[in-house]
């Protein structure tokens, strides 16, 4: 009985080692055609010769309004609300600044650079209540870092 049980082990441990190695050139060359492709992707997005791969230098903050504003509408049913988005990435540039809002029927819009160095853009049809305001600011490398805020409009 222990004879089979070894023989069992072994015959187990042979499989084992037969079918990893006949995967393993597969597996290998799956993480080199991630690393090419990773490569291919960072080409086609370098700026300045340099290919970053992190969002970490992208600052990414909306300035104005601030976050919590309530802004009284009064007996109109509309609010016209100017975004200021400050957007920098010092390894890449900046692609383009994004800024989406909740509840409203143009959803998202992309802010324009102004001679202030800050990016700006307008939302003309909020109405009354509570909007979750997201600005994305894009590098040259396509990172993305985010900065988000509320609103509240009041009649």
């Amino acid at each position: 009985m222990r004879g089979k049980k070894i023989g069992f082990i072994l015959s187990t441990v042979i499989a084992t080692i037969v079918l990893s190695s006949a995967l393993a050139p597969m597996t290998l060359a799956a993480f080199a055609w991630n690393d090419e492709d990773n490569e291919q992707q960072c080409k086609k997005h370098k700026y300045g010769d340099v290919c970053d791969k992190t969002k970490k230098d992208i600052d990414c903050n909306i300035l104005l309004p601030p976050g919590h504003t309530v802004i009284h509408i009064g007996k109109t049913d509309w609010a016209i609300v100017d975004f200021t988005i400050q957007a920098a990435d010092p390894v890449d540039g900046i692609k383009k600044v994004q800024v989406h809002v909740t509840d409203d029927n143009t959803h998202i819009k992309t802010a324009v650079l102004g001679g202030d160095g800050f990016y700006h853009v307008s939302w003309t049809t909020l109405g009354k209540g509570n909007h979750h305001v997201r600005a994305s600011c894009f590098d040259f490398a396509n990172n993305v870092a985010h900065d988000s805020l509320s609103i509240e409009i009041k009649k």
